[in-house]
């Protein structure tokens, strides 16, 4: 399972437009002072596509439509990413922005690797008990909520600015008794 060093900064959720997400981020590391933020990134997550009959793995985002920003200058970033075309808005509340709860920034570590993907596991199910054998899944079974085995998919319930949301992460289930 990946950790990462827990920074003391804050970690934010920008609002863009799906599929620009990577488009916006590169344009932030160009236009965006690097003092201002520690990293900016979009959380990828492998999955198996079918091709002539063929399962090749790419990737796409984890959360279709964000990305993220570390920094603990917000107010300053927020000015600068009036600048960017296509920036759409840094989630929040009423006036204030709101970063991401610490056990959300841990959970959300605990899934990725370095360079914040999450990665296929493995696993098998017995009954109704799933076990995950290998990958960032292992540990986090009752997280799973629902398995689609032909797409080699799991829908995992996380928090994300405190609210319960659905996400698909990989996951190929290799025996089922």
């Amino acid at each position: 399972m990946a950790k990462h060093a827990l920074k003391q900064t804050n970690w934010y959720v920008i609002q863009v437009l799906t599929g620009r997400e990577e488009w916006i981020c590169g344009n932030i590391k160009q236009m965006m002072d690097p003092l201002l933020y520690d990293n900016c990134f979009v959380p990828l997550r492998e999955t198996a596509y079918k091709k002539r009959g063929k399962y090749i793995n790419i990737t796409k985002p984890l959360f279709p439509g964000y990305l993220f920003l570390i920094t603990d200058h917000i107010n300053q970033v927020n000015a600068g990413l009036w600048k960017i075309a296509q920036f759409t808005r840094v989630l929040g509340t009423g006036n204030s922005f709101v970063p991401l709860e610490e056990e959300e920034v841990k959970v959300f570590q605990s899934l990725t690797d370095k360079a914040f993907n999450v990665s296929l596991s493995k696993g098998f199910i017995v009954g109704n008990e799933i076990t995950i054998t290998e990958g960032p899944l292992q540990g986090h079974e009752g997280r799973i909520r629902k398995i689609d085995r032909h797409k080699r998919m799991a829908i995992i319930e996380m928090s994300f600015l405190g609210k319960g949301t659905n996400v698909r992460v990989p996951l190929e289930i290799v025996e089922k008794r």
